[in-house]
C-alpha cells in the first residue's frame, strides 16, 4: 500500500521563496535516488505567502520511515534558518490517486 506524508511548512516574513528553492532542490536530487520514493506534490499556500505543504509519496512503511530520517531530517536542517516553527508532518495511508494534465 502507497503512503503518503503531509509536511506543514510556515516559513519566516518573506523567507519563503528561499526555503522552498532549498525544499524543491532537495526533494528534486535526495528523495529521487531513496528506495520506496514515488513521488511528491508541493502547495503554495493561498491565503498566506509564508506557508508551503509537501505530499511525498512512499511506496511502503519502511521507505516512509527511512525518508523521515534521511531525506526529511536534511531538507528540515537545509531551511532551518528560513523557518518560523519546525514543520508539522502527518502520515497517511493512500487510498487512490490520479494525476493528468491537459494538452495544452
Amino acid at each position: 500500500m502507497v503512503l503518503a506524508r503531509m509536511s506543514f511548512w510556515n516559513f519566516k516574513k518573506d523567507k519563503r521563496e528561499e526555503g522552498f528553492a532549498e525544499l524543491d532542490k532537495i526533494l528534486n536530487t535526495l528523495a529521487q535516488d531513496v528506495e520506496g520514493f514515488r513521488g511528491y506534490m508541493s502547495l503554495l499556500s493561498h491565503e498566506d505567502p509564508n506557508r508551503v505543504t509537501v505530499l511525498t509519496l512512499w511506496q511502503d512503511e519502511e521507505s516512509l520511515k527511512k525518508s523521515e530520517l534521511g531525506v526529511f531530517a536534511r531538507a528540515t536542517q537545509k531551511v532551518q534558518d528560513q523557518l518560523e516553527i519546525p514543520p508539522r508532518i502527518e502520515n497517511y495511508k493512500v487510498f487512490s490517486t490520479q494525476l493528468f494534465q491537459r494538452p495544452q
